[in-house]
Parts: C-alpha cells; structure tokens; sequence
C-alpha cells in the first residue's frame, strides 16, 4: 500500500508544480539564519532529505517555498509532519484551503493542524544560541516553554472555535493539532516535561516519591495561564495534540546518506524500559540511527468529543499518553529506546 496524496484542483494549477525549496525567492539579507545554514555547499544531502520530506506536498497559496525560505520553522515543521502523513500511509486531500492536513483513508476523516511555539516579542529566539555560555538554568527553560506552548496551543484553539469547526469537512470529526517547540535556545532540553504540564497538569516525581502536579502558571507580566488543558473537559474539541522536541535539523542529519565518518557525532537520551533512568547514547553517524517517527509523541485528550482512534498512529516509535479514570497521573505507552532528546555536532573542514 502506499500513500496516496489526493487533490481536487485542477492539475493545471500552477500550486501542483513540484517545489522548489531551495531557489531563492528573496535578496540573501532576508533569509531566514536556519535557512541559509541549509544552503550552504555542505548541507547537500540534508537538502535531499527535506527535499525528499515535500514529494506530494501541495502549495495551496503560492507562499511556501518564500515563507520556508524566510521564516522556515513553520514550515519546516509541516514538511516534517508531511512526511510523517506519508510514512504512516495516511491520504492527504489538500483540495480544502485549510487545515494543513485532512486524512481521508480511515472510517472517520480527521483534520491536523500544525502549529509552532515561538519566542515572545523581544525574547531570544531558538537559532542565536551562544555555545560558548555556560547552559541555561532547565528550569527557566521548562517556565519558557509551558508559557509558550500553552499560548501556542490556545491562539490554535481559539481558532478551531472561530473558524475550523464550521467547515464541512471539519465538523464532527476528530481534530489533532500538532505543536513543535522553537520558543527558545535549547528548547529541546525539556523534552516532554512541559507539554504534559500544559496538558495534564502533570510536573514529576517528588523526592519522597510521591507525584506534583502544577495548576497553573504566571507570565512575565503576571498575568495567570491555567494548566492541565486535558485534564478537565474544557477542550473537548481538541482530540490530541501531535508533539516533538526532536524534529530539528539533527533528524535531518540522523536520515541524511551522507557518509561522515567521524565528523559528525550524535548523542541521544533515550527511553529505558528496563530501569528507572533513561540511557545515554553517544555514536558517530556511521554508528547511529534513528527512524523519521522517532521522538514523536500523542497525548490524547480523554475528554475528547471525537477521539482519535490510538491505531491511527499505531506505529511503534510513537509514542502515546493520555489520562485513565481516577488517576491524574498520565499513562505512557512507550518502546524501549524511545528518542527523548538527541542533539548533534558536525566538523566540517575549512574552506
């Protein structure tokens, strides 16, 4: 079976033409930093890989490739989620103008949203990290990231209410949104940590061994965010949220052909179901590997009006959480292995 990637325009429209990422659509001074990373003579076989991610992708206004090309996580991210759509043999029908993405081949159409958490205004964004400062304080980090996400999460659902729920192809069926964290330098160190506050309400283990739960948390200018979105039904209208901390430039790295040798090096905290603390993996490309869905997450709401049925995402490198009855605690059901954060460094000879 393969995946099939239906459209109902005409195929004279000039938005069913292959993409072309990577020929610039604007002057070099308005490229987005990420981008320009992208382009340069050594990322060839990273250009293969995203390449390879938008076979079948429809550009359905025409502004794609310039906005991938200028502000391009957004865009990097629905590629990735395309992929993933493509990997998990879903049909695509990208004849509707929106959501990104509307499944047909199930007994129950349901729509993706993708959406990405950003910095706030006059905050440093993902892309100027200084490696040469010592690392952030995690917990600032983890505030950073709840804030965002939460804030990320709720524009999106306000959105559903304002506009997606009275579509036709939209109504009556399950609705995922799918979040990706780029709030902040090192957004991937608080791998799940903070969107499971967003949702669940759920913070960690206490040291006595007993379970804090936070319910709510302030912004910078005070103003409260209340947390545990699944926790209550006050958004049943939201079936799951689709997430990943680890669908960044290193994925692209870790799928690329390229032989490196040793010149380029992975490491990678992963799930241990056989001990309490996850394991470290360090490797160098020849020796690493990890699968396009890996690191992937689906926290289902349990008060769901339309649940997504967990076969959708059946796949055993996703990972998937929800709340059972009378336990505030969510339940995970994860592989051995599972990619909780991964980061990478290339050396590259001089020019």
């Amino acid at each position: 079976m393969t995946a099939k990637h239906n459209c109902r325009k005409q195929s004279s429209s000039p938005n069913l033409q292959r993409m072309d990422l990577f020929a610039l659509t604007v002057a070099e001074s308005d490229l987005h930093p990420n981008f320009r990373r992208l382009i340069d003579r050594h990322s060839e076989a990273d250009r293969q890989v995203i390449a390879q991610w938008a076979e079948g992708f429809v550009d359905r206004d025409g502004k794609f490739v310039r906005e991938f090309q200028t502000t391009f996580n957004s865009g990097f991210w629905e590629l990735y989620l395309f992929a993933c759509c493509k990997q998990l043999q879903f049909s695509v029908n990208f004849g509707f103008p929106s959501p990104d993405f509307v499944i047909e081949n199930f007994h129950q159409e349901f729509c993706i949203e993708a959406v990405t958490a950003s910095n706030a205004r006059g905050e440093e964004p993902e892309w100027e990290r200084d490696l040469s400062k010592r690392l952030p304080d995690v917990e600032a980090v983890l505030d950073t990231a709840v804030i965002r996400l939460s804030n990320a999460i709720s524009s999106k659902y306000r959105k559903y209410l304002d506009h997606y729920q009275i579509m036709r192809h939209v109504r009556s069926r399950p609705f995922v949104l799918a979040v990706a964290p780029f709030e902040q330098p090192y957004f991937w160190i608080t791998n799940d940590h903070a969107i499971r506050q967003v949702l669940y309400g759920y913070d960690r283990v206490s040291p006595n061994g007993g379970y804090n739960f936070r319910k709510s948390i302030c912004k910078p200018t005070g103003a409260g965010i209340e947390l545990g979105l699944f926790a209550s039904a006050r958004m049943p209208e939201i079936s799951a949220i689709l997430y990943s901390n680890t669908a960044t430039m290193s994925k692209v790295h870790a799928l690329n052909t390229n032989d490196y040798g040793e010149m380029m090096w992975f490491s990678a905290l992963r799930f241990n179901h056989y001990g309490k603390e996850a394991f470290l993996q360090n490797a160098t490309k020849s020796n690493y590997h990890e699968s396009l869905l890996d690191g992937l997450y689906l926290f289902h709401n349990p008060h769901a009006t339309y649940p997504i049925p967990p076969n959708y995402f059946g796949d055993q490198d996703i990972t998937q959480a929800t709340l059972v009855e009378n336990d505030p605690v969510p339940k995970y059901r994860c592989k051995h292995g599972h990619l909780i954060q991964r980061t990478s460094l290339q050396g590259r000879p001089r020019d």
